[in-house]
């Protein structure tokens, strides 16, 4: 029994060995950078530098794009907007009401339609 012992201590301690050295930085330190250049040969070799350059553009592209969205969604820059008479100094104009906005144009066309109309009898 004592023979049987000894080895499983011994084995015990080779692993215990084994795992304080697998889970130290300066094991890892060496083979992550090992890793890191042969990634780096690989690229230099069989990577084209303008495909690397795609991602950066693209990237670059989409932010410009979402903060133009991002500024007209903050400031309402898309929509109407109108001022009022009671509206005190330095107030902002307020946005209308998409009901209002449409009104407008319906009224706007029925007084163009009028003026055409005008302009016609006139003719006769």
């Amino acid at each position: 029994m004592g023979r049987s012992n000894d080895f499983w201590d011994s084995f015990r301690e080779v692993l215990w060995i084994a795992k304080s050295t697998v889970t130290t930085f300066w094991f890892w330190a060496p083979i992550f950078f090992m890793a890191y250049v042969i990634f780096q040969m690989w690229l230099m070799f069989f990577v084209h530098p303008f495909t690397l350059a795609i991602l950066p553009i693209a990237l670059g592209i989409y932010g410009i794009r979402n903060e133009e969205k991002r500024i007209k969604a903050r400031y309402r820059l898309g929509q109407a907007k109108r001022m009022f008479g009671t509206h005190g100094i330095g107030a902002n104009p307020e946005p209308m009401k998409k009901s209002e906005w449409e009104v407008e144009r319906t009224v706007e066309q029925y007084e163009n339609l009028l003026k055409t109309k005008k302009k016609q009898g006139k003719k006769k």
